[in-house]
């Protein structure tokens, strides 16, 4: 990882200390995670949702620079997304992401995917799924974050994933928890 990346990535981790994480990002092991993942399996289109600060896009993008791939993330938020849309870019990553702004169900997807990574409002996971589910390359994953910090407002997309027969589903307490889909 080149040392622009790296900086911008400790000055948003910095900003997370100082503001009790009030920018809403992934914690770095989830993002080394996201990362790796994505250059091991050489993913070229992941789809975000819930991009807050650029923060996780910025680990996913840096993954595609080596896969000569594509980021779609998608946030609703006007603040965070400005946010990210200048972090992305002192990060050197524009030409690798495609921000997309509007309610995640709502916002016309233009592709399909190898990667989709849920963390945007927890409540809304099973309706962020079910509405990009199609989108979805046979062996496809899906991660969704904050399993373990956010159970209760995850109990729904919990329940879906462990009964849906398209898909084999574990927990991974890698950061906040990680429920890790592939789709069979």
């Amino acid at each position: 990882m080149n040392k622009k990346i790296q900086k911008i990535l400790e000055q948003i981790e910095k900003e997370r200390l100082e503001t009790n994480n009030s920018c809403w990002i992934i914690t770095r092991d989830t993002g080394e995670f996201l990362n790796k993942l994505i250059r091991e399996n050489i993913f070229k289109k992941v789809l975000e949702v819930g991009t807050s600060i650029g923060y996780s896009g910025i680990w996913i993008a840096e993954a595609l620079t080596h896969t000569k791939g594509k980021l779609y993330t998608v946030e609703s938020h006007n603040g965070r997304f400005k946010t990210a849309e200048q972090n992305i870019s002192s990060a050197g990553l524009t030409a690798y992401v495609q921000q997309l702004k509007g309610h995640a169900p709502d916002v016309p997807i233009p592709d399909m995917f190898d990667l989709l990574f849920l963390d945007a409002t927890k409540v809304e996971y099973v309706s962020y799924l079910t509405a990009f589910l199609f989108h979805m390359k046979k062996g496809g994953i899906i991660i969704a974050d904050n399993a373990l910090t956010h159970e209760k407002e995850l109990s729904a997309y919990k329940e879906y994933i462990f009964n849906s027969p398209q898909l084999e589903s574990e927990l991974l307490k890698i950061g906040n928890g990680l429920y890790f889909s592939r789709i069979k």
